[in-house]
């Protein structure tokens, strides 16, 4: 939860010293506001293929995985352009900005890009500290210089480079990549991680700065609490089991496996749930929170909590029935979703209205995703073993 509490409170102290300052004539608020709509969506199209590349060295030889990181990270930067670029183009398209502030636009966005892969050898290699280090040193940049809009992410990116300065010869020897293969995985992050964050850049780019930013993100937070419970808490002793599931295909009875399954299948289970009522209480929280302050807005702070809980829950079941061996399925009911938000966030628009109308398609999608994640989950030690068969 590092980012969204340092944010959460570094952003609103820093606002009102932002006032008055512009860049390329816009606003810096607006700058930032454009930039941070797009990075969690575009972190997870240019990251996830890493990570897919990276398990097995992760796995096999965790001491070689700053190296491996080091030698893929020119490919991995190179790719990173073309996706800040299409955003880019869209806020120009859509705010006709000058010049001087799409570059800067653009600059900050790739800047943002180069932190969040940064932070991928501290993520996998499990140094919660040093991660949470980046974004400490990124929430203090803007509290102290909070018009150096530049500065958050390059601080934070040299918390996370420094103890790789000794493997830095690595960027000088470039590992290739699969480019098709790199290509398939942006394209699944891009539907994948879309259904949680898409929502944030509709908005920019249909109403701009025009709706209330602070509720929306505050509304935002128990999913967001919910989502990173499942993978930071849940998920440990999920993969776990699930290794040992793998293990077992190849060495032990129908019977042990049958137990290993059910027991994968109940730990899944349970850290969907708990991951679901962690939301739910983080909505309670942030609705009682609004109803004292501000309660003009609790309907609006209802609906777009309730809508992007309602996106968490769908990104979680399609990750499920993904790792279940149905990625197409996974990605069919994200695209879906995908639809129903542009069409709400272009046709419908406002705030509250466009998260109300997509979180009703999304209702529907969750309950055909619980009956495909159930039948998938229903058996694996079955359909796991046939798939393995038929690999060999």
């Amino acid at each position: 939860m590092s980012p969204a509490i340092l944010l959460g409170l570094s952003y609103p102290l820093a606002m009102s010293r932002m006032a008055g300052h512009v860049v390329g004539g816009q606003p810096i608020a607006s700058l930032i506001i454009s930039v941070a709509v797009g990075v969690p969506w575009l972190s997870q199209v240019v990251c996830g293929p890493v990570y897919r590349l990276m398990g097995p060295v992760v796995d096999a030889r965790p001491g070689e995985c700053a190296g491996q990181f080091i030698r893929l990270w020119p490919a991995v930067l190179a790719f990173s352009v073309p996706p800040a670029l299409v955003v880019t183009a869209l806020v120009a398209l859509t705010t006709h900005w000058p010049a001087p502030a799409l570059a800067a636009h653009f600059l900050l966005l790739m800047e943002n890009m180069v932190f969040a892969q940064s932070l991928m050898v501290a993520d996998l290699l499990r140094r919660r500290r040093h991660w949470a280090l980046g974004w400490v040193a990124y929430a203090a940049s803007v509290l102290l210089l909070p018009t150096a809009w530049y500065l958050p992410p390059l601080l934070a990116t040299v918390t996370q480079v420094v103890p790789l300065v000794p493997l830095m010869p690595g960027l000088l020897r470039p590992q290739p990549v699969p480019v098709k293969d790199y290509v398939a995985d942006m394209g699944r992050g891009l539907v994948l991680g879309g259904v949680l964050w898409a929502d944030k850049l509709l908005l920019f780019l249909t109403v701009g700065t025009q709706w209330h930013i602070a509720l929306a993100y505050l509304c935002l937070q128990p999913a967001v609490l919910g989502y990173t419970f499942y993978f930071a808490i849940a998920t440990p002793r999920v993969t776990g089991a699930l290794s040992d599931f793998h293990q077992g295909l190849e060495s032990v009875s129908i019977e042990s496996l049958r137990d290993r399954s059910r027991y994968l299948t109940r730990l899944m289970d349970r850290a969907l749930v708990r991951a679901v009522l962690v939301e739910a209480l983080g909505v309670a929280v942030v609705l009682a929170a609004i109803a004292v302050l501000a309660p003009a807005s609790l309907l609006e702070a209802f609906a777009v909590s309730l809508g992007s809980a309602l996106l968490a829950a769908l990104t979680l079941l399609a990750y499920e029935i993904d790792h279940a061996g149905d990625p197409a399925l996974a990605l069919w009911l994200s695209a879906a979703h995908l639809l129903a938000a542009l069409a709400s966030f272009t046709l419908v628009g406002g705030l509250a209205a466009s998260f109300a109308a997509t979180a009703l398609v999304d209702v529907a999608l969750i309950a055909v995703s619980v009956v495909i994640y159930r039948a998938r989950w229903s058996s694996p030690e079955y359909s796991f073993f046939w798939r393995k068969a038929l690999s060999w």
